[in-house]
C-alpha cells in the first residue's frame, strides 16, 4: 500500500511537471479535499505534493502555522487551512497531504506548504466554466476564494493562493501574540495529545 501511494504521488508531481514545462496556464488546476469540500488550485502554483510528517514546532507562532517542514534541503512552513479557514480539526490521515505551493510575499516568491485533507489529482477547467464566487455564504472563505467551477458531479473552489497568507495578517497574529493572547504552544499540546 506504500509503494502504491508513493506511485500515485509520483506521477501527481510528474503531471505537475509537465504542466510547469507546457504552455498552458491557468487551465490545470490541482484538486483538493478540505472538510468535505472540494477546492482547486492552479497547478502553475503547485511546487509538489507530499505525504504528511509531522512538522518541526514553531514556539510562539500562530495556531495556523503548524510549525516546518525540511523540503530537499529547504524549510517550508506549513498551514493549516482549516485553522486558517475557522473549520474544525481533523484528525490526520494516511491521506493527509501538504501542497507545497508559490505565492507572492511583499514582491517576492516564497513557498509555502499547506496541509490538505486529501488531494484527489489534477483536472482541465476550460475558462467558460468559471465564475466569480458567491457574495452570500461561505464568507469566512471567499476572500481566499478567486472562482468557483463546476466539474463533473461537484462544485470547485478554486483558491486565491496569495491571499492565504499574508503580511498583514502575519503581522496581526503575532501582534496578537505578544500582547498575551492564547500562545500557539497551548494549541501544540493539544495537538500531540
Amino acid at each position: 500500500m506504500k509503494a502504491n501511494m508513493h506511485n500515485e504521488m509520483t506521477e501527481m508531481n510528474e503531471a505537475i511537471q509537465q504542466e510547469h514545462e507546457s504552455a498552458t496556464t491557468g487551465q490545470t488546476y490541482l484538486l483538493f479535499r478540505l472538510a468535505e469540500e472540494s477546492y482547486a488550485v492552479e497547478v502553475g502554483r503547485v511546487e509538489e505534493v507530499l505525504e504528511y510528517e509531522p512538522p518541526t514546532f514553531v514556539p510562539r507562532s500562530p495556531a495556523c502555522l503548524l510549525g516546518i517542514v525540511n523540503v530537499r534541503g529547504r524549510l517550508v512552513p506549513i498551514l493549516d487551512l482549516r485553522r486558517r479557514f475557522g473549520l474544525p480539526e481533523h484528525e490526520h490521515s494516511g491521506e493527509s497531504r501538504f501542497i507545497v505551493m508559490n505565492l507572492k510575499w511583499e514582491g517576492d516568491d516564497v513557498s509555502l506548504g499547506v496541509l490538505a485533507d486529501a488531494v484527489e489529482g489534477v483536472a482541465d477547467l476550460p475558462g467558460e466554466a468559471l465564475a466569480p464566487p458567491p457574495k452570500v455564504g461561505r464568507a469566512v472563505e471567499s476572500e481566499f476564494l478567486k472562482s468557483v467551477a463546476r466539474h463533473k458531479d461537484r462544485i470547485l473552489l478554486l483558491m486565491d493562493v496569495d491571499r492565504l497568507l499574508t503580511p498583514e495578517y502575519l503581522h496581526q497574529r503575532f501582534a496578537e501574540l505578544t500582547v498575551g493572547a492564547q500562545p500557539h504552544a497551548a494549541g501544540h499540546a493539544a495537538q500531540q495529545e
